[in-house]
């Protein structure tokens, strides 16, 4: 019970403030400064190679390793080209890209998740939300605009 109240109003009304009764104290969060921060890999050499891997894996490293002719960039006369004409394969600047994209999205999302830990400093936690909306939008709008040029519903 709250010492202050227990002096006040304990002797007049004893049965209503006695032992049996606890009035709680609430703790308001406090708004901080912002600080970011991002689930990060530790100093752990086997995480930062799960990383490495996972990284591996989205730009599609076995596809690139078990094809027959690896091209990185360019058409039978010399030209660089940076979409492969078909949707069944890919140059590794492509894939390379496409791994980038893919990354920059799910950072946004990171950054949206951390701006509702935030939601008490309203002005950074915004901030974050409309950089975090936007990488994740960029990145997704830029994948899909390059499933339409190689499939064809997007001219050039």
């Amino acid at each position: 019970m709250s010492e202050t109240l227990q002096l006040k109003f304990g002797e007049k009304i004893p049965w209503v403030m006695g032992e049996v009764i606890r009035i709680p104290k609430v703790k308001f969060p406090e708004a901080r400064e912002g600080s970011l921060s991002l689930p990060t890999p530790g100093k752990s050499l086997i995480l930062i190679l799960t990383y490495v891997f996972l990284f591996y894996l989205v730009l599609g490293g076995i596809y690139i390793g078990i094809r027959d002719t690896v091209t990185v960039g360019g058409d039978a006369q010399g030209n660089a080209i940076f979409l492969y004409p078909t949707t069944n394969e890919a140059f590794i600047i492509e894939s390379l890209v496409a791994g980038f994209l893919i990354y920059i999205a799910g950072l946004g999302f990171l950054l949206l998740y951390n701006a509702t830990k935030h939601s008490f400093n309203y002005g950074y936690a915004i901030k974050i939300y409309i950089l975090g909306a936007f990488l994740a939008f960029a990145g997704f709008s830029i994948l899909q605009y390059m499933i339409g040029v190689k499939s064809g519903k997007i001219e050039t």
